[in-house]
């Protein structure tokens, strides 16, 4: 059995970054709000494909407990479906509004049951190393989300990193670049 530890605090920084997002959207309006909208969703594409990346597979096939792990990919793509219905809202409407309770309930949740039952069912069931890569594949969403670090090449390059440099695209679009990156890192480690 190894400790959860450097998974668990990876995840919470990047859940508590999340849960600030989230707050800066309710606390805005007009534009700032649709910025940080975009921010918001941003920085979601980004953990989740780093996850789908680095964390699922690992719970997937190498644990006992896969429903700890399947809950968890099933909330992302629920949480994935709201995005894509508040993307087409105006972020003032009442629609918007009520959409967005529904994401920021589902992230909770699921920001919740990584942490107190994915982390703790991976880190029981792999070795410490094991633990040890997945956080450290998570990590790289911080170090691609820092302005300092633009310089990556690829598919990566495509995906507007900055949060409010979204140009247009969609979460879809994003996960889906992010997804790319992430694997291709993954190929190579």
């Amino acid at each position: 059995m190894s400790s959860p530890e450097s998974l668990l605090r990876v995840l919470r920084r990047q859940h508590a970054h999340i849960a600030s997002l989230v707050f800066r959207v309710t606390d805005s309006s007009g534009s700032e709000r649709g910025a940080a909208v975009a921010d918001l969703l941003h920085y979601v594409a980004l953990h989740e494909s780093a996850e789908q990346t680095f964390m699922h597979p690992v719970g997937l096939t190498r644990v006992g407990d896969l429903a700890a792990v399947q809950g968890r990919v099933v909330e992302e793509r629920e949480i994935e479906a709201v995005i894509t219905h508040l993307e087409d809202l105006d972020s003032d409407s009442m629609d918007f509004m009520i959409y967005f309770a529904l994401l920021e309930e589902a992230l909770a949740g699921h920001t919740r049951a990584e942490e107190d039952i994915e982390a703790h069912t991976i880190s029981d069931a792999v070795p410490e190393d094991v633990v040890q890569s997945i956080a450290a594949g998570l990590e790289l969403v911080d170090a691609w989300m820092d302005p300092a670090t633009h310089s990556i090449s690829g598919s990566v390059a495509q995906l507007p990193w900055t949060p409010g440099q979204r140009n247009g695209a969609s979460f879809a679009e994003l996960y889906r670049k992010s997804l790319e990156a992430f694997e291709a890192v993954s190929r190579i480690r």
